[in-house]
């Protein structure tokens, strides 16, 4: 029944999902928040949850309904290493989450590693503080890159579309409460943060100070991180004060809408354009 389920109301389950999570998270972060806001809140949350709904339209058409489609078609051809093969549902998705995850981790890694993949992932880093509405703050290209690499594997995989519906809906509840600026008790998250990525073991790749930018790459479980070695820690209390975004672009206008869209393509501009406007030091 629940496999029919996933399989009919793969679309509104993951924007219910989306929805629920946002405002979990926001319900959290007011009740328990972990940092004091600095800047226009108002106008961060403008040019974030523009971009956030410009991101979910792409996201929809694009990520969601290609894997979806990619998994369906998958099943009526009877292609993939998984056909066949009785596992059930959960120790299906368990399969779908290690897999999944590895792919998505090393994809997050390439975007820190790669300068052109930098200029599109930096528009997500460029947000002076954290909160849900930084989940959705992606350039959009960043999808087109990213769909090449996550369908063939599904397709190669042969994962069931009920299970990409609900890696996916688990991976964004996730994922949007890992950047909430909500305040966990730090016995409490030094357990959770083994199973599950936490707003304060997330928060670490947000920095910017780039040691702690270029570790925490995994997107819901955190597994591959502590396989690979690409963890660090920042002392509970420090989380209050320590910088967050990038060491550039961290004035009010370079968070508007167009300025994020157009960013990536003219990268050297902008940069110049800063640092020319730097006081000069001996």
């Amino acid at each position: 029944m629940l496999e029919n389920i996933l399989q009919n109301n793969a679309e509104t389950l993951l924007f219910l999902g989306m929805i629920v999570a946002l405002i979990f998270a926001a319900l959290m972060e007011g009740i328990f928040p972990r940092r004091a806001q600095s800047g226009d809140l108002g106008y961060r949350w403008g040019n974030n949850i523009s971009l956030m709904i410009l991101n979910q339209v792409n996201l929809g058409v694009v990520t969601f309904a290609v894997s979806t489609l990619v998994a369906w078609w998958g099943e009526e051809e009877n292609i993939g290493l998984l056909r066949g093969v009785d596992l059930g549902l959960f120790p299906l998705l368990l399969i779908a989450i290690l897999v999944l995850e590895f792919v998505s981790y090393w994809f997050h890694r390439a975007l820190h590693t790669f300068p052109r993949l930098w200029r599109l992932h930096a528009v997500h880093h460029s947000d002076t503080e954290v909160d849900f509405t930084t989940t959705y703050r992606n350039h959009p290209c960043e999808l087109y890159v990213n769909v090449p690499l996550t369908v063939p594997v599904i397709m190669l995989m042969g994962f069931p579309v009920e299970v990409v519906v609900l890696y996916q809906v688990i991976k964004s509840s996730i994922s949007i409460f890992a950047h909430s600026n909500t305040r966990l008790p730090e016995k409490l998250d030094a357990v959770l943060r083994y199973f599950i990525i936490t707003p304060d073991f997330h928060r670490i790749h947000h920095s910017s100070d780039r040691k702690y930018t270029d570790s925490h790459f995994s997107e819901a479980f955190p597994v591959w991180d502590y396989l690979f070695g690409t963890t660090s820690k920042i002392p509970y209390a420090q989380h209050e004060s320590m910088q967050l975004g990038l060491e550039y672009f961290r004035g009010k206008k370079d968070g508007r809408l167009d300025k994020l869209l157009l960013r990536p393509f003219i990268w050297k501009r902008e940069r110049n354009k800063e640092m020319s406007g730097r006081p000069k030091t001996a």
